[in-house]
């Protein structure tokens, strides 16, 4: 994908429950390393999308982005993840990932 400047913002269009399980996703995200001892932290731009959806914000840098669809993978995939809330992360994994591809190639629209 080619890259877009990490202070250029790209909205989501969320609904209610899309936006709260993108937020208890990157916030389980972050407390599972002060949680299981060996869990690498995350990384910055999942604290920064963290505290823009925390914020009511649903635009977000390339970088933040990025970390989001790798999140939302990891969680998606996962076989002790919630299975109730496996098609709203199948949901945002296929928008991120669009809005990602969009982003990157805005000449195709």
């Amino acid at each position: 994908m080619a890259s877009l400047p990490t202070t250029v913002k790209t909205p989501l269009s969320l609904s209610r429950a899309e936006h709260w399980t993108l937020h208890h996703v990157l916030l389980h995200c972050i407390e599972r390393e002060a949680a299981e001892p060996g869990v690498e932290p995350p990384s910055v731009a999942v604290f920064r999308a963290f505290a823009s959806l925390d914020a009511g914000e649903t635009a977000f840098t390339e970088p933040e982005l990025e970390a989001i669809q790798s999140v939302l993978a990891e969680y998606h995939y996962s076989t002790d993840w919630w299975e109730v809330e496996r098609a709203q992360l199948e949901t945002l994994l296929y928008e991120v990932t669009q809005v990602r591809q969009i982003a990157s190639h805005p000449e195709a629209i």
